[in-house]
């Protein structure tokens, strides 16, 4: 996974502050705390869903449909902004995600650039395009390889033509 850092994290929630209003107030402050204390920000993922089991964070702009806030952890959940902030304070080098809702999110460079989810499906859909590479490879070999055992046909070159139908049986296997 790439690694973003504690800069662009801070950089981001100041900008998500100061262009979206929150519709928990106290949420605001929350979102102040972590941006402000290193340690919490080096444990911070973005994230698009809720991680029940996990210290999960969610907060909502006034432009979104989502809940103004909830908290979750160990499957506990709660929209009492005071426990996440005696969780930060109790647990602060543990991990923490966070979900942010507001208008436009997944169109915005910015949030799309932390989101981890984003990262694994590159990588994931890196990983599917080298399968695929590998593959596709191997298909041409063999048909390379089909093609020369015919032209060793057509010229009566039966040595030729048993040492390309062997390499063909142990691609194949």
């Amino acid at each position: 996974m790439n690694w973003i850092s504690t800069t662009k994290k801070g950089e981001f929630l100041k900008w998500f502050l100061d262009h979206h209003q929150l519709k928990n107030k106290e949420a605001r402050r929350l979102i102040e705390y972590i941006q402000k204390n290193h340690h919490l920000l080096k444990n911070l993922s973005f994230i698009e869903s809720v991680h029940p089991k996990e210290r999960t964070i969610m907060i909502s702009s006034i432009s979104s449909d989502e809940p103004g806030f909830h908290f979750y952890s160990n499957g506990f959940k709660t929209e009492d902004v005071s426990r996440a902030f005696g969780s930060l304070m109790n647990n602060p080098a543990d991990k923490i995600f966070i979900i942010l809702h507001y208008f436009g999110k997944h169109s915005d460079h910015r949030y799309t650039q932390l989101v981890e989810t984003h990262r694994i499906h590159s990588i994931k859909q890196f990983e599917q395009s080298e399968k695929d590479a590998k593959a596709t490879d191997l298909v041409v070999e063999i048909a390379l390889l089909k093609s020369q055992i015919n032209k060793a046909l057509d010229d009566r070159n039966e040595e030729l033509f048993h040492e390309l139908v062997k390499k063909l049986k142990e691609i194949q296997k």
